[in-house]
This record gives structure tokens, C-alpha cells and sequence, in this order.
């Protein structure tokens, strides 16, 4: 019965044992796939940080682009202002010299100089009255303020010309400026959308990034719990191996000690026999009283 208690209770052991590495061999093959998925995990997350850069200086260059558009607007805006001032003064200018016109319309220079060099003549060359000298030199006044008017009417259609060639200049040049202002007002929205597309993208990746960051800590628990349970199983082990060493020791003492007795049995039967012993079987017989007193071991000699 007690061989049949010690032979159930071996291999339950050896079951439990057996159970134990099958346990740790299938939690290490799922702490090896963790720890794959953690490595994988990992390379995504370097990966989506490369990106992360990428897009991050993609944005420090477009932003540039549009703040060096946007002061280039600022120059645009500030020469159209200056061009269209100065267009509304050469205008009033246009209008000052149209009505300086229109006084000296019909005035020739030429033929007032020559009327008063005749004037003139006539008064060194002719015996006149002092009346009628005195009606010919205020006519020749009054043909000098003519004479003047006209000079001046030659030199502000000079002048007209002149300004009408620079009007025409700012004018083409304006036109310029708003062609290139539309133009970077669209290429301003142009960039302004893609700045926020990028923006976009960048907040999306670093999203992917945090969670990614949550996966990685969570695997690491995973694996952390994981060499948890393999030390507890580990020691299990160890204990339960110690427990059947333990069992074999014991059962090759006992089956030690039932040899030994059917030793001395068949010893006891030859002795009241008569038969001889052997050296073996007088040490089975009397060697542990033989330990203890010395007498006896030499009178077995």
C-alpha cells in the first residue's frame, strides 16, 4: 500500500514537473512574440519620429516661404501706394496745365516777337507823336505779357510731354505691381494651405507617436508580468525537482534499508544453522553493535 501511495504521489510530481515546463516554454514563446511586437512596435515609432522631423522642417520652410512673401506683399503694397499718390498729383498737375492751356490758346511766340521787333522799329525809324508813341510802347507791353505767356505755354507743353511719358510709365509700372500682387496673394493662399496641411499631418503623426508610446509601455508591463510569472513558475520548478530528489533519495534509502533487512534475515536463519558466514553477513549482523564496542569486531577476527 505504502508503494502504491509513493508511486502515485512520484507521479503526481512528475505530472506537476512536467506541467511547470510546459507552462514556462509557452510563457517564454509569448514573452519571444512580445517582445517581437515590442520591436516592430519600436521601429514604427523611430520611423514615424523620422517623419515627424521631415514634416517639421517642411514647415519651417514653408512658414518661411510665406512670411518672405508676405514682406514681399508688404513692399508691393507700400510702391502701389506711393505709385497711385503720385499719379493723383501729376493728374491735378494734367488739370492745372490743361487750363494754362486753354489761356494761352491761340498765342505764337514767334509772331508776337517779330510784331514787337516791328513795334520797336517803327519807334526808332518813324516821327511819331509822343501820343502815339506812348500807345505803340504800352502795345509792346502789353505783346511782352503775351509773349511771356506763350514761352511758358512752349515750356509746359515740354514739360506735359515729358510728365505725360512718366504718367504713362507709373501707370504700366502699377499695373505691374498689382499683376505681382495677385499673383502672391494666390501663392500666399497656396501656402497657407499646404502650412496647414502640414499642420495637420504633423499633429496627426505625433498622435501616432503618443499612442505607439501607450503600446510600448503597455507591452512592457506585458513582458515585465510575463518574467514575473516565469520566475514564480521557475521556482515552482525548483521546488517540485528538490521535492523528487527529495522522494528519490528517500525510496533508494528505504529500498537501501529493505535489502539490508533480507540480508540479515537469511544471515539470522544460517547462524542458527550452523552454516558459516560470510564477511558481508557478519557486518550486516553485528557491525553496528561492532561500531559501538570494539571488543566484539576483534573477536569476530
Amino acid at each position: 500500500m505504502s508503494n502504491q501511495t509513493n508511486g502515485s504521489a512520484d507521479d503526481s510530481l512528475y505530472k506537476k514537473i512536467t506541467d511547470l515546463r510546459e507552462e514556462i516554454s509557452r510563457l517564454k514563446a509569448v514573452k519571444a512574440n512580445k517582445i517581437d511586437e515590442f520591436r516592430k512596435l519600436k521601429q514604427r515609432k523611430i520611423e514615424k519620429i523620422e517623419k515627424y522631423k521631415n514634416i517639421y522642417s517642411q514647415i519651417d520652410t514653408v512658414r518661411k516661404e510665406f512670411n518672405d512673401k508676405l514682406e514681399k506683399i508688404k513692399e508691393l503694397k507700400s510702391r502701389k501706394e506711393i505709385l497711385m499718390n503720385s499719379l493723383q498729383e501729376m493728374r491735378k498737375e494734367f488739370e492745372e496745365f490743361k487750363s494754362a492751356m486753354k489761356k494761352t490758346e491761340g498765342l505764337d511766340a514767334i509772331a508776337i516777337e517779330k510784331r514787337i521787333q516791328n513795334l520797336e522799329w517803327r519807334i526808332q525809324t518813324s516821327s511819331l507823336s509822343l501820343e502815339d508813341e506812348k500807345k505803340i510802347i504800352q502795345k509792346i507791353a502789353e505783346l511782352e505779357k503775351k509773349l511771356a505767356e506763350a514761352r511758358k505755354a512752349v515750356k509746359l507743353k515740354e514739360k506735359g510731354a515729358e510728365e505725360k511719358a512718366e504718367f504713362l510709365a507709373k501707370r504700366i509700372e502699377l499695373s505691374a505691381v498689382r499683376q505681382q500682387l495677385a499673383s502672391l496673394f494666390g501663392e500666399l493662399t497656396q501656402k497657407r494651405n499646404l502650412l496647414n496641411s502640414l499642420k495637420e499631418e504633423r499633429d496627426k503623426v505625433r498622435s501616432e507617436v503618443t499612442e505607439l508610446n501607450k503600446q510600448l509601455d503597455d507591452l512592457r508591463k506585458q513582458i515585465e508580468e510575463i518574467n514575473n510569472q516565469i520566475k514564480v513558475k521557475n521556482e515552482e520548478l525548483g521546488k517540485a525537482v528538490q521535492e523528487q530528489k527529495n522522494m528519490r533519495n528517500q525510496k533508494n534509502k528505504r529500498s537501501s534499508q529493505e535489502i539490508v533487512e533480507r540480508k540479515k534475515k537469511v544471515a539470522e536463519e544460517k547462524l542458527k544453522a550452523g552454516q558459516r558466514l560470510s564477511f558481508e553477513e557478519l557486518l550486516i549482523l553485528y557491525g553496528e553493535d561492532g561500531n559501538s564496542n570494539g571488543k566484539d569486531n576483534n573477536n569476530l577476527r
